[in-house]
């Protein structure tokens, strides 16, 4: 259940810092706007103590580090989806 959490956390981060790159494909404009970016980050901030306190210290440092990597590299890639070019 906690996991969970922690995943729903750094997805949701991760995907709002890319939809705020202006360089996004998914929407026609990037968000726009101060609150979009503190609550990119306060989700993104949030999630890392919360991997950390779910598991171990370590390994939560290191599942958190890991996740948004996969995230945060995967997203751009999704985009090919929406266009067909897959």
């Amino acid at each position: 259940m906690t996991v969970s959490i922690c995943l729903l956390l750094s997805v949701a981060g991760s995907v709002l810092m890319y939809l705020r790159s202006p360089n996004q494909r998914w929407l026609a404009r990037p968000l726009a706007g101060i609150g979009w970016r503190v609550l990119s980050w306060a989700l993104l901030l949030l999630s890392w103590p919360a991997w950390m306190v779910t598991l171990d210290a370590k390994a939560g440092f290191f599942a958190a580090l890991t996740v948004l990597m996969l995230l945060l590299g995967t997203l751009p890639l999704l985009s090919l989806l929406k266009e067909g070019r897959a």
